[in-house]
């Protein structure tokens, strides 16, 4: 028996419709975390008011990356009340089971951020480090690979997570190389 949610569903939204908020959505989402990813390493290399600003704000990024992507999930759930053949079958389980894992570890970030906005300071722990690198992973992915279908919209997406992973990497041996500095000079 449906809902009557289902049916409102259905009678005003389309597949196409549905899709292009998923679209929408996923590379808001990208861009949100690109911007928590790259904070750190942007007030470390370029300390001026802006990256100030980003440094401080690198949660409320998280939480607004997790918000989009809650948004993100409501389309595919939409998606799923449209189509429930295509979305459930067999073939697409493991994206779905792969992506219900994808979320706990958002909302299990989401929580860190939010629970850390009271010292913006401090840096990431380690199961926040790991979680931001493996969501950066898979948006890198799949950004990257959207290059081969649109090339307009996926080679600004992609070069914006590659350049978060530069900052950082970039940030990491500038940190490493004035530490060696300081001790060699003590």
């Amino acid at each position: 028996m449906r809902s009557l949610a289902t049916y409102l569903i259905a009678f005003y939204l389309n597949p196409s419709e549905v899709m292009l908020w998923l679209r929408i959505t996923a590379r808001m989402s990208g861009v949100l975390l690109a911007a928590s990813f790259a904070a750190q390493g942007l007030r470390q290399l370029w300390p001026t008011a802006p990256t100030l600003y980003i440094e401080a704000g690198r949660h409320r990024f998280t939480l607004f990356f997790a918000l989009s992507h809650t948004l993100h999930l409501a389309a595919i759930v939409m998606l799923a009340t449209l189509l429930p053949n295509q979305v459930f079958a067999k073939k697409n389980i493991p994206g779905l089971v792969l992506g219900a894992m994808g979320y706990v570890l958002i909302y299990c970030l989401a929580w860190m951020a939010f629970t850390a906005q009271k010292k913006p300071y401090l840096p990431d722990g380690k199961i926040q480090t790991v979680g931001l690198y493996i969501l950066w992973t898979v948006f890198t992915l799949a950004f990257t690979s959207g290059i081969w279908r649109n090339g307009w919209v996926y080679v600004p997406l992609a070069s914006v997570m590659w350049l978060a992973l530069v900052v950082r990497i970039w940030a990491r041996s500038a940190t490493r190389a004035r530490e060696r500095t300081s001790v060699a000079g003590v």
